[in-house]
């Protein structure tokens, strides 16, 4: 129906013309050419109508029947749920690969070196839509180097639940430390180095202050790529959901976590980094975008334009270094991670399932009618440059001086020679918050370095933008 105006392999025409599409395939006289529909056709796309249009394209195969009838999928376990031969593979596997020189590529400093330092091959995917597409194939290639140990073949990397508490099995050796084989980078980080986090207590006092499990939690509601991302899209999306709850994360664990020049090399990174993994398969499947024509339908092409390219674009569907040998992997091929990876994950004890929420079109806002939520607002910290902040910082939300919220940003201490960080330089933040907290009194901003050492004099708000904040009601319906 291209001459009528309507692109069938849009996923805005086909919803916004649904009705018109369903009297001509109802009557046969679509598809032009036949053959006609079959009356099933017809009704599953009348359903598909009654459903609300939801996006996506079913798994073919159920997971359980592809672990039955695929003896290499590899089944990644909730941490804490690992049987004692398991965790024992599991420390014998990262011991082995922490002896290996460097130069070693199936190596722990060779894997972790490939998240930033050591220059010059540094790679930042972070806050760009190819962050979730790379950070999978890491932990592939990581867990193929934990495979290349002898007896170790079949091993898996396991996840932590951020959600849950800090698992004590990653408080102890091999996981709760490494110790710089050579040199990585500028002071402090040369050989000799020993990774350090913040003290446990701590840390699950930070992510309660970030909110990270609420972050997460609304993350999985979302039905759009840029949505359940945050971040990156045009209109900036809310800032408060996976992007928003990783970063809350390197940092409450820091300190070597919470420096992108660095974090790789903290054994908790690994375990830390196939949750989020995790995360993201778990949101394809909700949202039925567990193959290519299913992902791409979650994305507004444009609106977010980049995001759309790099699964539809063969120049951009590269995730370097992990197109090369030995992976030679795309983003596209890393869609379907059980069919095509032969990656598939648990669930973790007691998961509570995810109530979908559909995002407004602009499209259909003169057919529908809206609620304010008057009980929460969003609050909007924007306009802070990133470029003139070396590493990862805090921002604090403050009403009369105080902290009602905050959010950290990840990113590496020479953020200015990043050109991923550069076009990406404009920051936002979002914080839903109870109308009662935010009530009457004066908004400031607050940002604080993780690495003030790296800053040359005070860090003032006109320095990085002069950012601002504003305060809207929710709308839901």
């Amino acid at each position: 129906m291209r001459g009528q105006g309507i692109d069938l392999a849009s996923y805005a025409d086909v919803s916004d013309h649904a009705g018109d599409i369903y009297q001509q395939v109802a009557e046969g006289n679509m598809p032009m050419g036949g053959p006609a529909w079959t009356s099933d056709k017809v009704a599953t796309f009348k359903n598909w109508m009654d459903d609300g249009y939801p996006k996506g394209t079913p798994m073919p195969i159920a997971i359980a029947q592809l672990a039955a009838s695929n003896p290499n999928l590899r089944t990644r376990k909730d941490i804490t749920t690992l049987s004692g031969p398991e965790l024992d593979k599991l420390k014998a596997a990262f011991t082995a690969i922490m002896a290996r020189e460097p130069s070693d590529p199936n190596s722990y400093f060779a894997q972790a070196a490939i998240h930033w330092y050591p220059a010059p091959n540094t790679y930042c995917m972070h806050h760009v839509p190819g962050y979730n597409p790379w950070h999978r194939a890491y932990m592939l290639s990581f867990e193929n180097a934990l495979r290349s140990v002898p007896g170790c073949e079949d091993v898996t990397l396991p996840y932590w639940d951020i959600t849950t508490p800090f698992p004590d099995i990653l408080k102890n050796p091999p996981f709760d430390k490494y110790v710089f084989q050579a040199d990585v980078g500028p002071d402090p980080y040369s050989k000799g180095y020993v990774t350090n986090r913040n003290d446990y207590a701590t840390i699950e006092v930070n992510l309660q202050r970030y909110k990270v499990t609420e972050a997460i939690a609304r993350a999985l509601t979302k039905t759009d790529w840029e949505d359940f991302h945050g971040y990156f899209a045009e209109p900036a999306p809310a800032h408060n959901t996976i992007i928003f709850a990783h970063d809350a994360g390197h940092d409450s664990i820091g300190p070597t976590m919470g420096d992108q020049d660095v974090a790789a090399f903290d054994p908790v990174f690994w375990f830390f980094h196939c949750n989020w993994d995790r995360l993201f398969w778990k949101w394809q499947t909700l949202v039925q975008g567990t193959v290519l024509n299913g992902l791409i339908s979650t994305i507004d092409k444009n609106g977010d334009e980049t995001s759309y390219q790099i699964f539809t674009d063969a120049a951009l569907e590269s995730i370097n270094p992990f197109s090369a040998a030995p992976l030679n992997l795309k983003t596209t091929d890393v869609i379907d991670s059980v069919n095509s990876l032969n990656v598939q994950y648990t669930d973790p004890p007691a998961a509570a399932p995810a109530q979908m929420v559909a995002k407004t079109e602009m499209a259909a806002l003169a057919s529908r009618r809206f609620t304010v939520d008057t009980s929460r607002v969003n609050v909007r910290v924007k306009g802070i440059n990133r470029l003139k902040i070396p590493g990862t910082f805090r921002v604090h939300l403050l009403k009369d001086g105080k902290e009602i919220a905050r959010a950290a940003f990840f990113q590496p201490s020479e953020v200015e020679k990043c050109a991923t960080c550069a076009e990406n330089a404009i920051a936002t933040f979002d914080f839903e918050l109870p109308i009662e907290q935010v009530g009457d009194g004066q908004f400031s901003v607050q940002v604080e370095p993780t690495r003030p050492e790296l800053v040359k004099g005070p860090l003032r708000n006109k320095d990085i933008g002069d950012p601002r904040v504003e305060v809207c009601f929710i709308l839901s319906g």
